[in-house]
């Protein structure tokens, strides 16, 4: 996360991360950066003096000023999300079935004991029978194609924490009002963050796809008191580790902390900034609704907004619930009014990013 020569000190203590050096920022500033997404690009002028802080006042009104102001870095962002991630191309190629060969299987197990008797013994009443529990399903056998696609799939165990680290670090970015490179944003977050950024990903994406099972299993098998204990207590923990989420990737770029840290801190913040992270999570669901929605609607636009705009938004929503509370008790006690740490021994003390 931070230079090579820098010494970590103990798990207690957080350790300042310098982005870039004043000289690097001067040069950057002064030559023009190549972005994928836009060709050639130079430094914009960030934002007005004469507008209001939002990190100041990060009120729910000011939430829509500030899409207001990023919606066009956004729909990068949500396009670099999406080809970082590349192996969920996999996934769906995968599901699709395009290498599988089709076949039909019967609907009813009466099936077999019905073709035996129609064979042997074909009478009006078999005939009768076997038009009912005859009845064939498609169905798609896996081939050697479609196996090596679903293991492919495999990569986004390692893609993903990379990925997850570069988009935060440019939502971070635009929450506080600084200038946004967005491939240079990106990659710096990466390389400053990678050897945690690895084994959070892993982490993360396990965690969900578990939780994920957990509750599809005991949604489908609720015939006890039992079961129905089980299903709630999963759909909390499910809850629990997505507001916590919002959380472990700001903490990671933000402080040098060890994995068990952030992820400690991100459970405290959990019900630390209760009603932010409520709030933010009941805005997610709106927007995976308003989604499914227009999915239902118009087909094409609600199958394309997840790879133009809706995984940008959720994660600005998630920065925008969850930096204040990490600025409010993690960066704010340590830190004056101009803006210089308050403790003298800077080892000891909580700093925010330059």
């Amino acid at each position: 996360m931070a230079d090579d020569n820098r010494n970590r000190n103990d798990d207690d203590r957080v350790v300042h991360i310098d982005d870039f050096d004043d000289e690097a920022k001067e040069k950057k500033r002064k030559r023009k950066k190549f972005n994928w997404f836009g060709m050639y690009s130079i430094e914009g002028r960030g934002v007005d003096k004469s507008e209001p802080d939002i990190l100041e006042k990060p009120t729910f009104g000011n939430f829509f000023k500030l899409l207001g102001r990023r919606w066009q870095k956004l729909i990068s962002v949500n396009i670099m999300y999406i080809l970082g991630n590349f192996p969920i191309f996999f996934y769906l190629i995968y599901r699709a079935g395009y290498f599988g060969v089709d076949s039909t299987a019967p609907y009813y197990q009466q099936f077999a004991p019905l073709y035996g008797a129609a064979m042997f013994h074909d009478t009006h009443a078999v005939a009768s029978l076997y038009g009912i529990f005859g009845i064939q399903v498609p169905i798609s056998a896996n081939t050697w194609k479609t196996v090596l696609f679903f293991v492919l799939t495999g990569l986004l165990f390692f893609t993903f924490g990379f990925v997850k680290t570069g988009v935060t670090y440019i939502t971070r970015t635009m929450l506080r009002g600084d200038p946004v490179f967005l491939w240079q944003d990106f990659s710096h977050a990466i390389k400053k963050n990678w050897r945690q950024a690895l084994p959070m990903g892993i982490i993360d994406l396990a965690a969900m796809l578990l939780l994920t099972y957990d509750i599809r299993y005991f949604w489908g098998h609720l015939t006890s008191a039992m079961m129905y204990i089980m299903f709630y207590i999963s759909l909390f923990m499910f809850l629990v580790y997505f507001i916590m989420r919002f959380y472990a990737y700001l903490i990671m770029i933000t402080f040098d902390l060890s994995l068990y840290k952030i992820l400690k801190n991100s459970l405290i913040f959990v019900f630390l900034g209760v009603k932010r992270n409520l709030l933010g999570f009941l805005c997610i669901v709106v927007v995976i609704a308003a989604n499914y929605l227009l999915f239902g609607l118009y087909i094409p636009v609600g199958l394309a907004l997840p790879f133009i705009f809706t995984i940008s938004l959720i994660l600005l929503i998630e920065t925008y619930a969850a930096y204040p509370k990490i600025k409010q008790f993690m960066i704010d006690p340590y830190y004056g009014k101009n803006g210089e740490p308050i403790q003298e021994d800077a080892t000891d003390a909580g700093t925010e990013n330059a």
